[in-house]
């Protein structure tokens, strides 16, 4: 099979590779469509050796199974959760098993990724797509899944107003998703006005331009005088979480969501004096049905996010475009076949 693959730096060669073979509780999915997230351009930055077959965003179809699979058959159409567990470790055996201490996750050191034509993975790691849900729509149900996620862990009621901090995919997602769920007010604050206008006309939220608007009379004059409900962080800034305690009601929570490599100092007397929660979200648990079932009823709608996809011999035109022209593009995917 072809795939794509990271060679250290910032090359990439296509290359061809062995096809994988299932492990007993493992399936073979074709790959059919192959986002690319954030973070297969930073492999090195986490620490992985080359080389890596990259890529966790995917959806395809099942072409093989391991001896022990039950309820599963060739030709059924899936997405993947990328995050396969140990089902030993602490998180495994106390119901957290998303955030396993020894994960074998796709397009990582420890297992090839789906920036190829084909991608061996554990069978219970599979999600069957709703008919009505495309395959470059469930390629994203992933990085949907992650925001879901981040918005259960916040506790977020019907009605209360969200601040999401961050104009890139997660951010779009976390408005899309927020607004779903029966947000109240939805803010989305960011640095690119062609991102945020997009937000802002596919889902109703107001958006703020924080280089040159004020982010507190942009809530002032539309949220309660108490400061919003929530904040998700999803730029990865260091200094975006200290931004959003500063729009926080009492007792009010800030999701950090993005990977901040940069981290930067809390106003650790804020966090007293409110009663501020601060939590932490990453990967996601028991979320990937719902979000296909609101990309199934319209609720939802991924795919809005793709502005460009290529075949994956065409692997650098894609990397290209998230390198180049950022400030205008949300997502690329590849697509193997």
């Amino acid at each position: 099979m072809k795939a794509a693959v990271w060679r250290g730096d910032r090359e990439f060669r296509l290359e061809q590779r062995s096809d994988p073979v299932p492990g007993a509780n493992q399936v073979i999915v074709q790959v059919e469509v192959s986002a690319i997230c954030g973070s297969d351009l930073h492999l090195p930055e986490f620490g992985h050796p080359p080389p890596i077959v990259p890529g966790h965003e995917a959806a395809g179809t099942v072409v093989e199974l391991g001896s022990a699979v039950t309820g599963l058959e060739a030709g059924a159409r899936v997405t993947l959760d990328p995050v396969q567990r140990c089902g030993r470790c602490y998180s495994c055996t106390h119901g957290i098993e998303h955030l396993c201490l020894d994960t074998r996750h796709l397009g990582t050191r420890e297992t090839d990724g789906t920036w190829a034509e084909k991608v061996a993975v554990d069978a219970r790691n599979v999600h069957r797509i709703p008919e009505r849900v495309s395959f470059t729509a469930a390629a994203l149900s992933e990085p949907a899944a992650v925001c879901y996620h981040s918005l259960q862990r916040s506790g977020l009621q019907p009605g209360e107003a969200v601040l999401v901090l961050g104009d890139g995919p997660f951010g779009f997602l976390h408005t899309q998703i927020a607004a779903a769920l029966g947000a109240g007010i939805v803010i989305c604050a960011g640095h690119h006005d062609n991102r945020l206008e997009r937000i802002g006309e596919q889902t109703g939220a107001l958006i703020c331009n924080t280089k040159r608007q004020s982010l507190a009379e942009v809530i002032a004059g539309k949220a309660p005088r108490s400061g919003v409900d929530l904040v998700v962080e999803a730029t990865g800034s260091g200094s975006a979480p200290a931004l959003g305690l500063e729009v926080l009601r009492p007792r009010g929570t800030l999701v950090v969501f993005g990977y901040i490599w940069e981290p930067k100092a809390l106003n650790m007397g804020l966090i007293h004096m409110r009663e501020l929660n601060v939590i932490g979200s990453c990967r996601s648990q028991h979320a990937f049905e719902p979000c296909l079932d609101m990309m199934a009823r319209g609720r939802i709608d991924t795919e809005t996010l793709v502005d460009l996809a290529v075949p994956l011999c065409d692997y650098q035109q894609a990397l290209a475009r998230l390198r180049e022209h950022k400030a205008d593009t949300f997502k690329v995917v590849l697509i193997p076949g």
